[in-house]
């Protein structure tokens, strides 16, 4: 997703400065940007003197791309800083955490944008994406585990459930989708649905939902026979190659949120 961001946003006529955090983000990324600094996780006061330095050299706006595994809010550093910052929020709950950092970067003076901004052609309409199409069993799961999977989201509890003939069999927790996903073909055996929505009022500024192609190979570690994903809400890529992993065995479908 970093990689991506920064090639649209440039082509869209921007100048693209990246702040990498070592062992997590893709090196490959200092290709598609015109600067890269990197930091080590947690190192909140080198964020801070990373952002007053670009905005000073006029930079004004930001967008997060990529992940952080959540589990690291338990990681410890030296100074202090990020637990401080962590103890002072409401919740541990990922809202919660990216708020944060948007109040960060709202202090230094830049703008947080919605994460999708360059992304639009990326964000697939209702309908049929690849594959088959549901069977009448999925279409009754997929029903079911939307109204689950939005309820948890109002509670800012993962966005996926996987689902088999009515019955919630995983939830995502801080493991994310594609452990999610495996953990219910443990559980449920072949045949489960997988369903990813959006938050209600989702912010588009952070944690919107993703689909690629290490999703689909969860599902085939899984067993799972469908996935059914929000419409205009969800950012799918290299669908070529998804395509490709689906073949004529999973459907995977758009659907519009009621």
């Amino acid at each position: 997703m970093p990689r991506v961001v920064a090639r649209e946003a440039r082509a869209a006529g921007c100048r693209v400065h990246a702040a990498a955090i070592h062992g997590i983000t893709d090196p490959a990324l200092e290709d598609c940007v015109d600067e890269l600094r990197w930091l080590p996780w947690s190192d909140l006061p080198g964020f801070l003197s990373l952002l007053q330095e670009w905005q000073a050299a006029g930079v004004t706006e930001a967008i997060m791309a990529g992940k952080v595994e959540q589990q690291r809010m338990y990681e410890r550093d030296e100074s202090g800083e990020m637990e401080r910052l962590i103890e002072g929020l409401p919740t541990g709950h990922t809202d919660q955490l990216l708020s944060a950092v948007a109040n960060v970067l709202s202090g230094a003076g830049i703008e947080l944008l919605p994460s999708t901004r360059y992304l639009g052609r990326y964000m697939p309409g209702a309908g049929p994406v690849a594959g088959r199409p549901l069977d009448e069993r999925e279409h009754h799961d997929v029903e079911h585990g939307w109204r689950i999977a939005k309820a948890l989201g109002t509670h800012d509890i993962g966005q996926t459930i996987v689902i088999k003939e009515k019955a919630v069999v995983a939830v995502e927790g801080m493991e994310g989708t594609d452990a999610c996903i495996r953990r219910g073909g443990d559980l449920a055996g072949p045949g489960a649905v997988v369903v990813k929505v959006a938050k209600p009022d989702q912010d588009l500024r952070f944690d919107v939902p993703v689909v690629g192609v290490r999703t689909i190979a969860a599902m085939r570690d899984a067993g799972a026979g469908a996935l059914a994903f929000e419409a205009d809400m969800t950012v799918l890529f290299d669908a070529a190659e998804i395509a490709a992993a689906v073949g004529d065995d999973i459907a995977l479908v758009a659907r519009a949120d009621d």
